[in-house]
């Protein structure tokens, strides 16, 4: 009961939920009955890289696409010659106009199929594996065959989309290996609501990596960086998306997001997206976001 009447005295001075970037006011007495409370943020240098985990994939439905392709540009280039031969026929009256005009029918279909099968590719494996040739595709889905390579999923808890590198994966018993990313994943994560990111690993250790195979991870990003500690009382996390509230020097209050850190002992190493000293909101932000997210409350439920 108490934290209703709080989050509707709270909801009369802060906007519905405040935008990435968007500054808001909260009334002393109201921050005094959350108890709010702040830090600064401290300088630190870290190991510029991002914990995650990776998932072996089940290459299995990117060989039968690859086939279906193979068979259509097949079909597509004997229409595209038998169109050919029909309308020079039909030129001298050879053969009919409505031959040459199904010939050149099924030459279009026969295209329009290669188009979808490629466009596909995209839909289901993301655009780097659409930017292949079809020779390098063939070779990449004969090498998963073969156990030289293994496609798969590399996932953190603050999103991967635009991740790139390498990936250092932990197989166990001392034993290491890396998977080179190739682009953003065309699904999301369910769990932890997040894109992650489409990696190769070849060489011996991609026989470790069998479909559904779940390895600890992370994603090297340099040999280092400055940067800051956001406390781990301070995140939260809300359709998806990692934030914290910064109080600033006027006493305003920002909802910032969050980018891709490394864990640390006492919360998140970022290296981007905060200052130095920028107090951050370590009690009460959680109370913060509830009054945001809920209804206007009127009068009548503060008696309640």
């Amino acid at each position: 009961m108490r934290a209703r009447v709080l989050a509707a005295a709270l909801c009369l001075a802060t906007p519905a939920l405040a935008a990435p970037g968007q500054a808001f006011k909260i009334d002393a007495a109201t921050l005094t009955r959350l108890g709010v409370m702040t830090a600064p943020l401290r300088a630190v240098r870290r190991a510029a890289s991002v914990t995650g985990f990776v998932r072996g994939l089940d290459a299995g439905p990117l060989a039968q696409l690859d086939s279906d392709l193979i068979t259509a540009i097949a079909a597509q280039s004997a229409s595209q010659a038998e169109a050919a031969r029909t309308k020079a026929l039909a030129a001298d009256q050879t053969v009919s106009k409505q031959v040459a005009e199904a010939a050149d029918a099924q030459a279009r279909s026969d295209a329009a199929k290669v188009q979808l099968l490629r466009r596909r590719v995209g839909l289901e494996w993301g655009p780097s594996l659409a930017k292949l040739s079809d020779a390098r595709r063939g070779k990449l889905v004969a090498d998963i065959a073969a156990g030289h390579a293994a496609l798969v999923r590399v996932d953190s808890a603050l999103g991967l989309s635009q991740a790139h590198g390498n990936v250092e994966i932990e197989l166990g018993g001392g034993v290491h290996a890396l998977a080179a990313i190739l682009g953003p994943a065309r699904v999301g994560d369910p769990r932890l609501q997040s894109t992650g990111a489409l990696a190769l690993v070849t060489g011996p250790q991609a026989l470790q990596l069998g479909v559904g195979t779940v390895v600890p991870a992370s994603l090297i990003k340099g040999a280092g960086g400055l940067g800051v500690v956001i406390p781990r009382e301070a995140l939260l996390r809300n359709a998806g998306q990692t934030f914290v509230y910064i109080r600033s020097d006027h006493g305003d209050f920002e909802r910032r997001a969050v980018p891709a850190g490394l864990t640390d002992p006492e919360g998140l190493f970022v290296i981007s997206g905060f200052r130095v000293g920028e107090a951050v909101v370590t009690k009460g932000a959680s109370q913060i976001l509830a009054a945001q997210s809920a209804p206007a409350k009127s009068a009548e439920t503060k008696d309640d």
